[in-house]
C-alpha cells in the first residue's frame, strides 16, 4: 500500500511539473507572435551581388497567400488509406463539404489570418477554400511579412523578389503555407503540348495499316525503301486497338472534365462534326458542357493564343469523347495560361466534385535559367492534388513532349523549353498525386487490330537538295515523350516497380502510356479561319484524354469510382494488363506526306523510337512508364467490381 502512494505521489509531481513546463516560455518554444519563415519565399538566385535595390514603397502589388490543411498529417493518413486497394478504407471517399470539414481551416483561423493581414493596412480582395487573395503597398506586404521587395538582375533579366524569406506569426504558420506573388515579373506559364500538322492542302498519300503502301520514287533509308506512314488514326480505330471495342465500354454514367486555357466558340459543334464524319455519335444533348468566361481573358503574350488553346481543346475533346463515347464532358477553361487561372479552373472541378477524372494537356519545368515555378505554385497544386484523390477524383497529367528536358533535347525538339537547365519531369505531371501519362508509337495490323508500339521518339529527316537521299540519318530529335525524376520523394506505389537505378529516390515520371506519336498522329477537327478540317494532331496531349477516358470506362465496368490511380495501376504491374513497350530492335521509319502544297517540306522522314535521354526496356521504365493497356486492362475491371485484397496475379 505505501508503494502505491509513492508511485502516485511521484506521478502527481510529474504531471505538475509537465503543466509547469508547459506554461514556462523556453527558448526552444514557438512564440505566437515570434514571426515564422516560409521556406523557399525568398529564391536562391535572389543573391546580393544581383541585388539592383528596393521597389518604391508606394508600389501597388497583388499577391496569394495559399493555405494549408487543418491536418496535414491525418490528411496523408487519410489520403493513403484511402487510395491503398488492400487497404480497408479504400475508396472510402469524401464529398467537397466532407473535406472542407474536416481538412479546410476553420472559421476561426481564416479570421486570425485575415486580422493579420488587415493590421498591416493589406486589403483582402478574393478568397477561395484554397487562398485569400490580397493587395496593397511595397510597405505595406513589408509590414506585414518581415522582407522588403527587391530587384535582382540576372542572365533571364530583372526579376522582383523578397529580400529575405516571408514570415508569418508563428500561431498562424501551419495555416497560412505560402506566398506568390512576390517572386519574380516572369510568370509561371504551361504551355499545350500538341504538334499539330501544318495548314497544308491537296490530296496526301499515307497507309491504311502499318507498312501498307511502300515510297518506291522516294530515296530509300537504311538501305530499303521506305513506307508511307499511317492515315491519322480515328477513335473507332483506336477503340478496337485498346480493348474498348471488345469490352462494350463507353464511359456511360462518368464525366471527364478538360482544363485548358481559354476556349473555343465552335467545340462543340466541331466535335459533333468529327464524330459523324468518323462513324461515331455525336453529343447527346447537354453531354458536352463548358465553363468559360471570355469576357475574363487575360490574353497576354506569356501564354501561346487563344487559337493555339482551341485547337487544344478540339484535341482533348475528340479523343475524350472518341474513347468514352457515352461520357459526359465538362470543359473548364482557364482565363489564361498562368498557374493562377490554370488553379482556378482546377480548383472550380474539385470544389464541386464536378468530375470523376480531370484530363490535363499541358505542363511546364521547373529548371530552367528564366525561372518562374515558385515553391508556392507548387505547394498550392500539390495541395489541390490531395483534395481530389480525397474526393475521389483522378487527376491526369501530360508527361511532356522532350524526352528528358534536357538542354541537348531543348536544342533540337519543337516542344522544348529552350532556357532548360538539366534533365527533370515536367509539372505538375511530376506531382506524386497524378497519374502521369506518356506518349507511343502505336501500330496495327491490316485488320485494325494492335500490331506493336514502342516509346513516341522520333528523328527528323528532310530530302536532300536534289532530292536523292534524306539528311540528316537517323535525324534531328523533333519530339519524344517526356519522363525522368522529379523534385519529389519516391511515393509509396513506386517502391516496388521502379528501379532505384532510376530514382534515386525520387517520384519518376511517366506512369503510363498511349498513342500519341506526332509521326503517327491522331485525327482531330476543329474550325480554322471559319472553316472546319481535320487535321493530325501529336504529342502527350493525345494520350492523356484518351487514357482520362480509359478510366472512365474503366469505372463504368467496375460500378466504382476509381479516384487517384496509381496505387491501383502499381499494384497490377505483374497481372498481364499492359503491353510491355520497349525499343525497337532496328531502325524504323516512315514517310510523312505533308501535301502538295507544303513546297520543299512535302515528304518527311522520321526514324521512330529515339526518345531523347530515355529507353524504353523490359518492366518499368522512364519512357513509357507500365507500359500501356492492353485489352485485358479493361476486361480486369470487369471482372474485378470489389476491392482487391490481394495483388493480382497475370492471367494462365
Amino acid at each position: 500500500m505505501r508503494s502505491i502512494h509513492i508511485r502516485r505521489a511521484l506521478a502527481s509531481v510529474a504531471a505538475i511539473a509537465a503543466l509547469a513546463a508547459a506554461l514556462t516560455p523556453t527558448a526552444n518554444a514557438a512564440e505566437p507572435h515570434k514571426p515564422a519563415p516560409l521556406p523557399g519565399s525568398h529564391p536562391d538566385r535572389a543573391t546580393t551581388e544581383s541585388d539592383t535595390g528596393q521597389i518604391p514603397a508606394a508600389t501597388h502589388l497583388i499577391a496569394r497567400l495559399y493555405l494549408g490543411p487543418r491536418d496535414p498529417d491525418g490528411l496523408d493518413a487519410f489520403l493513403t488509406a484511402v487510395t491503398t486497394p488492400t487497404n480497408p478504407r479504400y475508396r472510402h471517399f469524401l464529398t467537397p463539404a466532407q473535406y472542407e470539414r474536416r481538412f479546410g481551416l476553420t472559421p476561426s483561423a481564416r479570421h486570425r489570418i485575415t486580422q493579420w493581414l488587415t493590421s498591416a493596412h493589406l486589403r483582402v480582395t478574393a478568397k477561395s477554400p484554397h487562398y485569400l487573395q490580397v493587395s496593397g503597398t511595397e510597405g505595406d506586404f513589408a509590414r506585414a511579412m518581415g522582407t522588403s521587395i527587391h530587384r535582382y538582375a540576372g542572365s533571364g533579366g530583372t526579376v522582383q523578389s523578397p529580400a529575405g524569406d516571408v514570415r508569418v506569426p508563428a500561431s498562424l504558420s501551419r495555416d497560412a503555407r505560402a506566398v506568390e506573388g512576390l517572386s519574380f515579373n516572369v510568370p509561371a506559364t504551361a504551355q499545350p503540348l500538341s504538334h499539330p500538322e501544318p495548314h497544308t492542302s491537296g490530296q496526301r498519300v499515307c497507309s491504311s495499316y502499318f507498312g501498307e503502301r511502300p515510297a518506291p520514287a522516294l530515296p530509300k533509308a537504311y538501305g530499303k525503301t521506305q513506307t508511307y506512314a499511317p492515315c491519322p488514326y480515328t477513335p473507332r480505330q483506336l477503340r478496337r486497338a485498346y480493348g474498348v471495342t471488345a469490352s462494350g465500354a463507353s464511359g456511360k454514367g462518368r464525366t471527364i472534365a478538360i482544363v485548358g486555357a481559354y476556349g473555343s466558340a465552335t467545340a462543340e459543334q466541331d466535335a459533333n462534326s468529327y464524330a459523324t464524319l468518323t462513324g461515331d455519335q455525336p453529343f447527346q444533348s447537354g453531354q458536352y458542357r463548358e465553363r468559360v468566361s471570355p469576357s475574363d481573358w487575360n490574353v497576354t503574350k506569356a501564354c501561346a493564343p487563344p487559337t493555339s488553346w482551341a485547337g487544344e481543346q478540339a484535341l482533348d475533346v475528340d479523343m475524350a469523347h472518341g474513347y468514352a463515347p457515352d461520357a459526359d464532358i465538362l470543359y473548364a477553361g482557364a482565363n489564361s495560361c498562368l498557374d493562377a487561372d490554370l488553379m482556378d479552373a482546377e480548383s472550380y472541378v474539385i470544389d464541386h466534385r464536378a468530375a470523376d477524372v480531370i484530363s490535363n494537356s499541358w505542363a511546364e519545368v521547373i529548371h530552367t535559367s528564366r525561372p518562374h515555378l515558385t515553391p508556392a505554385v507548387i505547394k498550392a497544386w500539390n495541395l489541390l492534388f490531395r483534395q481530389a484523390a480525397a474526393e475521389g477524383i483522378g487527376v491526369y497529367f501530360a508527361a511532356g513532349d522532350c524526352g528528358d528536358q534536357s538542354p541537348g533535347a531543348a536544342s533540337g525538339g519543337f516542344n522544348c523549353d529552350p532556357n532548360t537547365t538539366q534533365p527533370q519531369a515536367d509539372f505538375p505531371s511530376g506531382s506524386p498525386w497524378v497519374t502521369s501519362v506518356g506518349a507511343t508509337t502505336l501500330a496495327t495490323t491490316k485488320d485494325g487490330g494492335y500490331a506493336w508500339e514502342t516509346s513516341m521518339g522520333d528523328d527528323l529527316s528532310i530530302l536532300s537538295p536534289q532530292d536523292t537521299a534524306w539528311e540528316p540519318i537517323p535525324g534531328l530529335f523533333a519530339f519524344g515523350s517526356g519522363g525522368g525524376p522529379s523534385d519529389f520523394s519516391r511515393p509509396w506505389y513506386q517502391r516496388d516497380t521502379v528501379p532505384e537505378s532510376f530514382a534515386h529516390d525520387h517520384r519518376v515520371t511517366p506512369d503510363i502510356s498511349m498513342e500519341g506519336d506526332g509521326a503517327l498522329p491522331v485525327l482531330i477537327g476543329r474550325t480554322d479561319s471559319g472553316r472546319f478540317e481535320t487535321v493530325g494532331y501529336g504529342g502527350t496531349s493525345a494520350a492523356t484524354p484518351a487514357f482520362a477516358a480509359l478510366q472512365a470506362d474503366a469505372e463504368q465496368l467496375s460500378g466504382h469510382t476509381l479516384g487517384f490511380a496509381n496505387p491501383l495501376l502499381y499494384m497490377l504491374r505483374s497481372a498481364g494488363v499492359f503491353h510491355d513497350i520497349r525499343d525497337l530492335s532496328r531502325p524504323t521509319a516512315v514517310i510523312r506526306d505533308m501535301g502538295p502544297n507544303a513546297g520543299t517540306y512535302r515528304f518527311l522522314l522520321y526514324t521512330l523510337g529515339h526518345d531523347y535521354g530515355l529507353k524504353a526496356t523490359k518492366g518499368y521504365d522512364m519512357s513509357t512508364g507500365l507500359g500501356s493497356p492492353a485489352p485485358a486492362y479493361l476486361e480486369w475491371f470487369r471482372r474485378h467490381s470489389g476491392r482487391p485484397r490481394r495483388a493480382p496475379r497475370p492471367p494462365r
